[in-house]
């Protein structure tokens, strides 16, 4: 077999991506973020388990030949460039904008402090932790805090969209402050790499050194987050005026964006995630590229190209011969405490509602694969040994576990309303006529004007357009819930409306929206009932059949019954 490498090639993979796509959906059928099985198939086939219980067939199935060796490798990394692409298409740049001193205060503080705290404690034990002769101290002590400071913006978007949360405006916040997170953190990443001259000889970097590095990136980001965006754009609207093939033609358009953008970065001596990360900010525009094409291209990376990756780097580190429990100890609870105490500190510095800090705390906390990553490549650019690895790879798992259940617990503790009092018979919008979005956020904000101590209906309506424009709130299986806050509102209040037809919504999975559900709270909610009666209305309306009957109502009287019992049969 070894005669034969493409066969071998295929064999590994097969049997890889097979073990870990099971295993990362078994855990995810446990509410477990699929990275922790996809990890799992890696450590079972590799050096730390198959490598000791059956040492001749391991080195059999992956022997030590270098060609054989970098043919998986590439098909692995090819994953993480993607991956990160996808992320990229997940961060609303003009949101985040418009939102910036909010998000970027949460953001910062969500760095520096955990970065402080990781280089800190990394600088102090430089002697105990380096493994890697000739390293510097700066240079290991600002990976290390980088790698207990950086967020998985794909964790928490999952986690999300699992809660059918994802729309809100916590959701938005979530997103857009853990994107700049993101971001900082891969900028710290950029910077050590300069130290330690992990450009490529012969590379902008080995030219300008640190500084013309930096410069670079930062050019080539503010190109990306601007003018690029905007052409970028206007490309995929050309292309869907042309009516060429969709989604293959964007698709495609965002692949070589991806491909162009790591080229990039790689030639000013930073690593091409950073690169795939700005193209997919640059194709992110939701006016753009729309959420079922996002969707498909997400499917594509987390199908096939992410377990190769998270599954293959495990597969030649011995996690058991390279586990220090007093280092992964402490490297968990930096990782897990800094994050936590950093986000928690700028919630108090900025207006939210109270009901929310918590949660955005929490949200922070998990590493999940861009801790994994980060790393990844630390490791191979020789900042790290195999001691430190295995402990940033154990904090950046154990903290994606974590935060499902704790901030699951703490959105469920802080519900305390029974919002079924915010529908009523009057606010049941039976059949509702519309053939376009604004349309139908028209007619419902012109029943919602109609209840006592409401504005009118054009300061209504524009209020849900803009926050539609911010992210749209298509949440799939037929379903949206547009939303938004108003000054002086006297109650809160949900106005349901039903259409047959269906209205094109931008759906995740590109179908339109039969039942439209515009929600209308408080600028002063500091209980965030907006986030209770969007989980009300996610709960309800889980079951497909539900969904069906209130859908096929045949008069307004008959579908408020079938809403009233959805209601009340979900807890």
């Amino acid at each position: 077999m070894h005669g034969d490498p493409i066969l071998l090639f295929l064999l590994q993979v097969l049997i890889v991506l097979a073990l870990a796509r099971v295993l990362g959906e078994l855990f995810r059928r446990f509410h477990q973020p699929p990275l922790v099985g996809e990890i799992l198939a890696g450590i079972l086939l590799g050096q730390t388990v198959l490598g000791h219980l059956a040492p001749d067939f391991f080195l059999a199935l992956f022997p030590p030949d270098a060609l054989q060796v970098a043919m998986f490798d590439v098909a692995a990394q090819i994953g993480i460039l993607f991956l990160l692409l996808v992320v990229g298409l997940e961060i609303n740049v003009a949101a985040a904008w418009k939102m910036r001193n909010q998000t970027f205060m949460v953001a910062l503080t969500g760095v520096l402090i955990p970065l402080a705290l990781g280089a800190g404690v990394a600088w102090v034990m430089f002697d105990q932790w380096s493994e890697v002769p000739d390293t510097s101290r700066l240079a290991f002590a600002l990976l290390v805090g980088a790698g207990v400071a950086i967020t998985a913006i794909t964790v928490v978007a999952r986690l999300l969209f699992d809660l059918k949360i994802i729309k809100s405006d916590l959701g938005l916040f979530l997103v857009s402050a853990m994107a700049l997170n993101e971001l900082m953190g891969w900028a710290v990443l950029a910077i050590v790499l300069g130290l330690t001259g992990g450009a490529a000889a012969g590379s902008g970097a080995a030219a300008g050194g640190l500084a013309g590095t930096l410069f670079g990136v930062l050019l080539f980001g503010a190109f990306s987050l601007t003018l690029g965006r905007s052409l970028t754009t206007r490309a995929i609207l050309w292309m869907e005026k042309k009516e060429l093939p969709s989604p293959a033609a964007p698709l495609s358009l965002v692949v070589c964006l991806g491909l162009l953008g790591g080229v990039t970065t790689a030639a000013l001596g930073v690593h091409p995630v950073f690169g795939f990360l700005l193209a997919g900010m640059m194709a992110g525009d939701p006016r753009g590229l729309s959420e079922h094409t996002r969707s498909v291209i997400e499917q594509m990376v987390e199908a096939i190209f992410v377990p190769l990756f998270f599954a293959g780097i495990c597969l030649r580190v011995d996690f058991i011969s390279d586990f220090n429990l007093v280092t992964v100890l402490l490297v968990t609870v930096l990782s897990i405490g800094g994050k936590f105490i950093g986000a928690g500190a700028g919630t108090l510095l900025v207006k939210m509602p109270m009901a929310d800090k918590l949660p955005v705390a929490i949200a922070h906390i998990p590493g999940g694969p861009m801790g994994v990553l980060l790393a990844v490549v630390a490791r191979d650019r020789n900042i790290i040994g195999p001691e430190m690895f295995v402990a940033l790879v154990v904090a950046a798992i154990l903290s994606a576990i974590l935060v499902g259940p704790v901030f699951t617990w703490r959105l469920r503790k802080s519900q305390t309303h029974d919002v079924s009092g915010f529908f009523s018979r009057e606010r049941v919008v039976w059949p509702l006529c519309a053939e376009t979005r604004e349309d139908a956020i028209a007619v419902l904000a012109l029943h919602a004007a109609k209840s006592p101590g409401m504005p009118s209906a054009e300061v209504i309506s524009e209020a849900v357009k803009e926050r539609e424009a911010a992210m749209g709130t298509g949440v799939g299986r037929g379903i949206a819930i547009p939303h938004a806050r108003l000054p002086g509102l006297a109650e809160s209040l949900v106005v349901c409306g039903i259409c047959k037809d269906g209205i094109e919504w931008d759906e995740v999975d590109g179908k339109p929206a039969h039942l439209v559900f515009l929600i209308l709270t408080s600028t002063t909610d500091d209980e965030d009932t907006q986030l209770e009666i969007l989980a009300k209305i996610a709960r309800a309306f889980s079951d497909r059949r539900t969904t069906r009957k209130l859908i096929e109502a045949e008069s307004a009287d008959t579908a408020w019954v079938q809403l009233r019992a959805a209601l009340s049969d979900r807890t």
